[in-house]
C-alpha cells in the first residue's frame, strides 16, 4: 500500500500514489470504506481511500467503543483474513434471550442456525479491526491511503462521471476515478456534492446506556427486555464487561435525567431484579451514562453516475438491533463485486439491482427501529411487533445472501492464489 507522504509513517508516495485516475476512489476510511477498498485491491484493482483525518492514530479512536458484530459479518470478516484482528479485545455472545412483559419469549442459540458461519456473535472494539484492515492494505502496492483529504468539489455533469478537486496536506489535487465510493457518513459531503437528497432524521426517542463489569456466573447470552419501559438490552461491551442500553420515549427519559442517578437504577432493576444490586453497586453517578441522539438516513438514491453511496452515507440507522456496522461492511462486500464486475464489463446495472433488493429490508429495518424510540410511550407498538428476528440478524437479509457468498467465492480463490 502506498501513502501520502504527508499523511503519516508509512513512507513516501510511489508513482503509484500519484496516480489521478484510479480505477476506484474510496472516501472515507472506516471499516466499510477500508473493506471495499482491500477487496478490490485483491482483484487488482487500482484503488485510493481518502480520509480527512490526518493520521491511522486519528481514525481508530474516533470509531472507539465497541459494536455487536453478527456471525454472517464474523464470517465475511474470516473470509478476507481479518477476524483474527477483529477478535483483539472481543467479547463473545453465544445467542440471545428475548423477555415481553418480564415472561421469556423465545431462546436462541448461533450454533443451532442451519448455515451459521460461526457459533458466535463479537462485541468488538473497531480500533482493532481497522487496524487489522490497515495491516491487510499495506500489502497492496496498488492502494493507495491519503490521510489529511478533504473533497472541495466534484466536477462533470450530475448523474454522469463525476471528477473529483481534493485538498491534501500536498496541496489541492485532482481525481478522474471510474468509480466513486462515497464513505463517509451520515453528513456525507460527496453526498451533497454529488446533488443527491437525503432525509437525516432524528430519533424521537430517548437513548441511555452505562457499563457494568461482567456479573458472577453471567452465560454469554445477551438479553433484551420489551416492555412498558421500553426496550433495556444488556450484551457484551468488549471483553471486559457489560452494556446495559434503554432505548425509550423521550418523556420517560426526560424524568428519569432530571433526578438522581438512583432513579435510572430503579427502572433498570425493576426491568431485571437479578441485577438490581450489580446496578447499585456499579451504576453511582451520571458520568457513567451515556446519552447519545442517533439519526437515521434516507438517501434518495444510492447511486447516480460513477458515484456509489455506502453504509452511513446510503442509510445511516438507529443502534437498535445493531444493525449499522454489520449492514455498512455487508454492504461494502456487495459493492466492491459490484464495482468490479462494472470495470469488467460483465454487469453495468449492478448498483440499482443492488439498491432495489436492498432498500426494502433496510427501511424495513429502519421502520423497525422508530417504533423503539417514540417521542411519547402512546405511540409505542406492541412489544412482539418491536422485536426484530433472530436469525436474519444473525445470517444476514436473505435475499442478499447469494451475492455475499459469491464474493465469498473470489476471496477463497484470491487466498487459495495468496497461499501457492
Amino acid at each position: 500500500m502506498n501513502a501520502n507522504a504527508s499523511s503519516g509513517p508509512t513512507g513516501p508516495a510511489s508513482a503509484a500514489g500519484d496516480d489521478t485516475a484510479p480505477d476506484c476512489i474510496v472516501i472515507g476510511a472506516g471499516p466499510a470504506g477500508l473493506l471495499a477498498a482491500l477487496l478490490l485491491g485483491r482483484r487488482g484493482r487500482r484503488v485510493t481511500v481518502l480520509e480527512r483525518r490526518p493520521d491511522p492514530a486519528g481514525a481508530a479512536p474516533a470509531a472507539g467503543g465497541s459494536v455487536i458484530v453478527q456471525p454472517v459479518t464474523l464470517g465475511l470478516l474470516d473470509q478476507a483474513g481479518l477476524l483474527a484482528a477483529a477478535s483483539e479485545g472481543a467479547g463473545r455472545m453465544l445467542g440471545a434471550e428475548a423477555y415481553f412483559g418480564g415472561t421469556l419469549a423465545g431462546s436462541y442459540r448461533y450454533e443451532e442456525l442451519p448455515g451459521s458461519p460461526l457459533p458466535y456473535a463479537l462485541s468488538l472494539r473497531p480500533g482493532a479491526l481497522l487496524g487489522g484492515m490497515l495491516a491487510a492494505l499495506d500489502a497492496l502496492p496498488n492502494v493507495t491511503l491519503v490521510w489529511g483529504a478533504e473533497v472541495e468539489s466534484l466536477g462533470g455533469t450530475p448523474g454522469g462521471t463525476r471528477t473529483l478537486t481534493v485538498r491534501t496536506p500536498g496541496g489541492t489535487r485532482e481525481y478522474r476515478p471510474a468509480y466513486l465510493l462515497a464513505a463517509d457518513g451520515r453528513d456525507s459531503a460527496t453526498r451533497a456534492l454529488a446533488g443527491i437528497p437525503a432525509e437525516v432524521t432524528a430519533s424521537g426517542g430517548g437513548y441511555l446506556d452505562a457499563g457494568v463489569p461482567i456479573p458472577p456466573g453471567w452465560d454469554e447470552l445477551t438479553r433484551a427486555h420489551f416492555g412498558a419501559h421500553g426496550y433495556l438490552l444488556e450484551t457484551r461491551r468488549g471483553e471486559d464487561g457489560l452494556v446495559i442500553v434503554w432505548i425509550t420515549d423521550a418523556a420517560a427519559a426526560a424524568a428519569v435525567l432530571d433526578g438522581p442517578v438512583e432513579g435510572l437504577v430503579k427502572v433498570w432493576s425493576d426491568v431485571v431484579p437479578r441485577l438490581a444490586g450489580w446496578f447499585a453497586r456499579h451504576i453511582t453517578d451520571w458520568d457513567q451514562v451515556r446519552r447519545v441522539q442517533h439519526h437515521s438516513v434516507r438517501a434518495r438514491t444510492w447511486s447516480t453516475g460513477n458515484v456509489v453511496l455506502l453504509g452511513d452515507s446510503a442509510h445511516g440507522m438507529h443502534a437498535f438491533a445493531g444493525q449499522g456496522m454489520n449492514t455498512s461492511l455487508q454492504d461494502a462486500v456487495c459493492l466492491a463485486d459490484a464495482v468490479d464486475q462494472s470495470l469488467t464489463g460483465q454487469d453495468t446495472g449492478a448498483f440499482d439491482a443492488f439498491e432495489q433488493v436492498r432498500r426494502p429490508y433496510i427501511e424495513a429495518l429502519q421502520n423497525l427501529q422508530a417504533t423503539n424510540t417514540p417521542a411519547r410511550a402512546d405511540q409505542a407498538a406492541p412489544e412482539r411487533e418491536r422485536a426484530p428476528e433472530f436469525e436474519v440478524l444473525a445470517l444476514g437479509q436473505p435475499e442478499i445472501r447469494p451475492l455475499l457468498a459469491r464474493a465469498a467465492a473470489h476471496q477463497a480463490r484470491y487466498a487459495a492464489a495468496a497461499h501457492h
